[in-house]
């Protein structure tokens, strides 16, 4: 599958990761709430979410680390809050966050930070002082072949 059809926008905030099964809010926690939030916000961010149903789903959750990962490619460039280049695809909004919260480190009481400018992934001390942007996911059904995705 080649890049430029692996992201699809579904008009409705929402993304599409057609190659991992995954579907992303299309804004983060920076472009929705202007503000940077700690791991409890972030945890709160997707719990709202899921209370809106957004885009129709009440499953919204922080990414795991491996997925959060998988939205970041040099190949990709927009433009983070502050008009320096984060990489990921265009069918994201700009001007969100350039690190990014994601669930808990097994049986550590730590987080996932993903920088979407470098791709460094740390686990940073502080889960109530963190300063990041959180982007939601969820899962969805594959039918058929790994190619097809049923929405």
């Amino acid at each position: 599958m080649s890049n430029s059809n692996r992201f699809v926008d579904n008009g409705d905030g929402t993304v599409t990761d057609a190659e991992k099964g995954l579907v992303w809010t299309r804004t983060d926690s920076m472009n929705d709430l202007e503000k940077w939030v700690n791991y409890q916000d972030a945890t709160d961010y997707a719990r709202l979410l899921n209370e809106k149903k957004f885009a129709g789903y009440e499953d919204w959750r922080l990414p795991t680390r491996d997925e959060l990962c998988t939205i970041y490619d040099e190949a990709y460039s927009i433009k983070d809050k502050f008009g320096k280049d984060i990489h990921i695809s265009d069918s994201f909004a700009p001007g969100g966050g350039f690190s990014m919260i994601a669930a808990l480190v097994p049986g550590r009481m730590r987080t996932w930070v993903f920088n979407l400018r470098t791709g460094e992934c740390t686990q940073p001390d502080g889960l109530w002082t963190l300063s990041e942007a959180a982007r939601a996911v969820r899962g969805i059904q594959l039918s058929g072949d790994k190619n097809k995705i049923g929405l």
